[in-house]
């Protein structure tokens, strides 16, 4: 079977009694994916289906917007979405060092399948990709 390059392959990872398990999410552990998916997310081979600009906002409203859009992306299908966050001053911005911690909080941590760093024509580091789970 021929994969798209627009389509993203699966595997998950199942415990007893067929749910699946759910760790703290982490930049770059993308275990969900194949590696040819991997590979076509470092090199920014990929369909961003949805984009948010975080710069200028402070850590609340960016956390609030953050999870609207995550919400507002499920709604409307979106799978891929990519967050700006911005480098911050010598590569440490409050939102790029903020944002794991508030993926990982219990509202937002069921939708979302892996998140990994953006390329480098997508933002490189002040910029992360995030897959959304299938609802």
């Amino acid at each position: 079977m021929k994969s798209n390059k627009n389509e993203i392959i699966f595997k998950s990872k199942k415990i007893k009694n067929n749910t699946k398990e759910l760790s703290k999410l982490k930049l770059g552990e993308m275990s969900v994916l194949s590696k040819k998916n991997i590979r076509d997310f470092n090199k920014g081979n990929v369909f961003i289906e949805n984009k948010l600009d975080l710069h200028g906002f402070n850590q609340a409203d960016a956390e609030i917007l953050l999870e609207d859009f995550i919400n507002q992306s499920i709604e409307n299908g979106k799978r891929l979405i990519l967050i700006i966050t911005g480098k911050g001053k010598e590569g440490e911005g409050v939102i790029k060092n903020n944002i794991i911690s508030w993926l990982n909080n219990k509202r937002l941590r069921n939708k979302i399948l892996a998140v990994n760093h953006a390329s480098k024509k997508h933002g490189g580091s002040g910029a992360i990709y995030i897959l959304l789970r299938k609802f």
